[in-house]
């Protein structure tokens, strides 16, 4: 008896460039950023305020970002995301060992793991309060906040770039899903 193969159907790519859902929304998958991984010993974040890279203090609160390239994202009390367009891995790690080389420390290249899909417009809070049960007003969720949190039922870090416009960073094999997910969730609010 002859056995039998499966054939492999290819997953869908990720749509080029970016989508306008509608006048007032836009949807976007951002170009491959640099993502590095930062995680403090506990003695070492007690002087987290010491450490600069590229001659920037990390931002100190939880669920905060800073900077424009890279951007530093503190997800944890022992943890932040650097997430750069313009600098390779590589580089940024070693600015990280180089700020960070007395203390207990652990950098990681995530780079290849995470996607980053913009979504932008007047109507972009109301299509994420679909997807988690953040607080999206001015006053829950500022210009620099950020959260590590579930949205859609993924774990997504999320950050507001600006009034209007917030980017979703998530593990490459769900991008897909994600993207999707906040299309569909489009049609329900336009």
């Amino acid at each position: 008896m002859a056995d039998k193969v499966a054939a492999l159907v290819a997953q869908s790519a990720m749509p080029a460039g970016g989508r306008v859902l509608a006048e007032t929304l836009h949807l976007a998958v951002m170009p491959p950023r640099a993502v590095v991984a930062l995680r403090l010993g506990a003695r070492a974040q007690k002087k987290a305020g010491d450490i600069r890279i590229a001659g920037r203090p990390l931002p100190l609160a939880v669920n905060t970002w800073s900077g424009d390239d890279p951007v530093f994202c503190r997800t944890g009390p022992d943890a932040w995301l650097l997430m750069s367009a313009q600098h390779g891995a590589a580089d940024l790690a070693d600015a990280v060992r180089l700020s960070c080389r007395r203390r207990s420390f652990a950098v990681t290249d995530l780079s290849d793991a995470h996607v980053t899909i913009a979504l932008e417009g007047s109507q972009a809070a109301e299509i994420l309060v679909r997807g988690c049960g953040l607080d999206f007003s001015e006053a829950g969720f500022g210009q620099d906040a950020c959260a590590r949190t579930r949205f859609a039922q993924l774990p997504v870090l999320l950050r507001r770039v600006s009034h209007e416009r917030y980017e979703l960073t998530v593990d490459r094999p769900a991008a897909r899903y994600l993207f999707d997910w906040i299309e569909d969730a489009a049609v329900a609010v336009l």
